[in-house]
This record gives structure tokens, C-alpha cells and sequence, in this order.
């Protein structure tokens, strides 16, 4: 894989919640309030609660079973920017997956995730009912090589982009 060359958000903010308020920003400005796409011109909401759940981590994914017990992820918050990148879809390869998950309520949810191969990125979206969007923002997170064949068992591919 090719390493796509996108840049690192790095804010240098020595005060733990002034750095979280900086992205938190950043979050608000660029997606809540912007008009976000995807390739296809399909519309994305993002929702200003969901910083929360998007930029926090679970310190082990594999026993988690959702539940994020690290508030504030360093390496989710310094790619925020990298989810516009990866819904442009422009000059990398992309598999999306589509997928259906048990929801914290036990309800079963249907789910589509980007995974951006050349740097084991995903963006986890969900089909929108809501008028005008397509899709609701998830969260979005570098994996490792075993979570992406984790998510793959069970799941669809509904598109290849940028494949050879």
C-alpha cells in the first residue's frame, strides 16, 4: 500500500481540554456546519454530539465491545481532516463495506465503512432517513490490519475505488 501523503492535524495545545475544544471546533466548523459529501454527491451529517463517540477510543477494541474508555484520542483527533479526504475519495484506493451491527440498544443497525487501504483508515457512516442527507457520520479511526479483517467477516462489498 501507498501511504497517501495526508497531513496530520497537530494543534499545539499543551492544556488537555483546550486541545479538545480546538478540534472540537475544527469539528463544528468544518463538518457540522459545512455542506460535506461524498465522491458521488451524497450529502453526510454530522451531528455536533457525536465528537464525543468519534474522537474517543476503547484502549482495547477486541474486549471494548463498544464502550470507549479513553475520552480523548490523539491519533482519531489528528486525522479529523483525513474524513473529508477519504469521502473525496480522490487518488486512493477505497473499499467500501457494508455491513449490519448490533447497536448499544441491541437494535440491529445497518452501517456503511469507507476503509482507505493506502493508510488503513475507516469512516463509519449510516444510511440517513432524514431529508437532504444521505448519510449520518459515525465516527472515523486508523485501524490496524486485524480490525480490517475483523469488519470484513459478515460484510458486503459494495464498491472498489481506485482499484487497478
Amino acid at each position: 500500500m501507498v501511504d497517501p501523503g495526508w497531513a496530520l492535524c497537530v494543534l499545539q495545545i499543551d492544556d488537555e481540554a483546550k486541545l479538545q475544544a480546538a478540534y472540537r471546533q475544527i469539528y463544528l466548523d468544518e463538518y457540522v456546519r459545512g455542506d460535506v459529501r461524498d465522491w458521488a454527491g451524497r450529502r453526510v451529517r454530522f451531528h455536533a454530539p457525536s465528537f464525543g463517540h468519534a474522537f474517543s477510543e476503547a484502549s482495547n477494541y477486541r474486549l471494548s465491545a463498544g464502550v470507549h474508555d479513553v475520552p480523548l484520542s490523539l491519533a482519531r483527533l489528528q486525522r479529523i481532516r483525513w474524513i473529508k479526504l477519504a469521502l473525496a475519495g480522490a487518488d486512493v484506493h477505497i473499499e467500501v463495506l457494508a455491513q449490519t451491527r448490533q447497536d448499544s440498544r441491541g437494535r440491529m443497525k445497518r452501517r456503511r465503512s469507507l476503509i482507505v487501504l493506502d493508510n488503513r483508515y475507516v469512516v463509519v457512516l449510516e444510511p440517513s432517513e432524514e431529508a437532504g442527507f444521505d448519510f449520518f457520520f459515525i465516527t472515523a479511526f486508523p485501524a490496524d490490519q486485524s480490525y480490517l479483517d475483523r469488519i470484513r467477516r459478515g460484510a458486503t462489498v459494495l464498491e472498489r475505488r481506485g482499484q487497478k
